[in-house]
């Protein structure tokens, strides 16, 4: 098989959203391949960092001992108060999200050849004290196709070496003849045992495990990653994600879209009112003024800071809201107010950042659905968050007779990870 391209690697590590987490256990085995997490690491900022410090460490060519350095600044930074020795740690970090980038890598490169390359080999790397399970594999094999990989496609346990590689219909003979066999191993037979995961953390769960396989290690990353649409709903957070521009994955239904708020027509400001007026307003509401900042506590209890410099420009000049372009950001300021503090739902999305080259920023994407009294016109307001600013919509759609149509509009602002829901 040809040597893996980086692409593919980058890429699996890359298109992961980032999820804050209480433990290790709150999102399992297929939702790795789509979530980025660092057990404990509770904070967007503090997942944000690790993310950042791994991709750049292993791809921008300073290796573990680059993360290991970032990895205690990152600690002292946030306060971070982790288990087990910073060394084991930012190791056990650092191996484990490159080890399945790159196992997802192959996988995808595996499944590109199928045609010709058809058979996998398990290659059990040889370490001091072996699993006994693990070498008991080594030089099965098995086509690739064989449900057998599904659970036990390397990773498979904390620092676990073993690979998996593809080979021809003509190698894979000559491999079982050698071994004196007619044809194909036969996968093993799967002996699966119970076992409770994270009884210190925050989310303790008894899970089913086939032997010789670490819990949280029986799925396949790359094929998890390939077949987004086969990947259950998240169980540890009562939500899933959801790739941007992609369906919702098979077997979630999204959560029922709130009742819009019925609003009287006069909440929304009329055209030409003074930026000073409209901010001094917003901040009244929740009890700052132009001298005087406040902190608020959003639904899901993340604190935000409001003050008047986040209707300003880089001078300190209110004038840029009534720009022609802006313009109807100031007339809907009221709705984006009432959305921040009554959101029908709150949504953490993983977006580029567009000023520094490399970084990824965690946004709160605020929504809420409104309908003016007596017109029927239907509209949504979003309000993002994020380290490096925020912004925000609103757009009414005039008239919309038929849930089917709202629905539809409501799930297109759905970007994410759901945190928060309006009973």
């Amino acid at each position: 098989m040809p040597p893996l391209q980086f692409d593919q690697a980058i890429e699996f590590f890359r298109n992961k959203i980032k999820l804050p987490t209480s433990g290790w256990t709150d999102i399992w085995q297929e939702q790795h391949s789509h979530a980025f997490v660092v057990a404990g690491a509770n904070t967007d900022a503090l997942v944000e960092d690790f993310f950042n410090a791994i991709q750049k460490a292993k791809w921008a060519g300073g290796g573990y001992d680059e993360f290991r350095t970032s990895f205690d600044q990152i600690v002292a930074k946030h306060g971070w108060a982790h288990h087990g020795t910073p060394g084991w740690r930012s190791r056990i970090i650092y191996d484990t999200n490159i080890t399945q980038a790159y196992n997802a890598g192959r996988e995808k490169q595996m499944m590109d050849l199928i045609d010709i390359r058809p058979y996998g080999v398990y290659d059990h790397t040889s370490i001091e004290h072996p699993r006994l399970e693990h070498k008991a594999w080594d030089g099965l094999i098995l086509p690739l196709e064989d449900p057998w990989w599904d659970t036990h496609s390397p990773q498979n346990g904390w620092r676990c070496k073993c690979k998996k590689r593809s080979v021809t219909r003509s190698e894979a003979k000559q491999m079982w003849e050698k071994a004196g066999k007619t044809g194909p191993d036969t996968a093993p037979p799967i002996v699966w045992e119970d076992r409770v995961v994270g009884k210190n953390g925050s989310n303790p769960r008894t899970v089913r495990v086939p032997k010789g396989i670490d819990p949280g290690f029986a799925y396949n990353p790359g094929k998890a990653w390939l077949k987004p649409h086969t990947v259950p709903p998240l169980q540890g957070y009562d939500a899933v994600l959801k790739e941007r521009g992609k369906p919702w994955p098979t077997g979630f239904n999204p959560p029922p879209v709130s009742k819009p708020t019925i609003i009287p027509s006069d909440v929304i400001l009329p055209a030409g009112t003074a930026p000073e007026v409209a901010v001094a307003d917003y901040l009244d509401i929740f009890g700052a003024d132009m001298e005087k900042g406040a902190v608020f506590t959003d639904a899901s209890g993340v604190s935000v800071a409001i003050t008047k410099a986040l209707f300003q420009d880089g001078a300190g000049d209110f004038k840029w809201l009534a720009k022609p372009a802006k313009e109807d950001r100031l007339r809907y300021i009221n709705l984006m107010a009432m959305t921040l503090i009554e959101p029908d739902e709150i949504w953490w999305d993983w977006v580029k950042d567009t000023k520094e080259k490399g970084r990824w920023r965690l946004k709160r994407r605020y929504l809420r659905a409104f309908e003016v009294e007596g017109t029927g016109e239907y509209g949504i307001t979003i309000f993002e968050w994020g380290r490096d600013g925020w912004s925000g919509a609103t757009t009414f759609m005039g008239s919309q007779d038929t849930e089917e149509k709202r629905l539809k509009y409501f799930n297109d602002q759905r970007k994410g990870r759901l945190v928060f829901k309006k009973k």
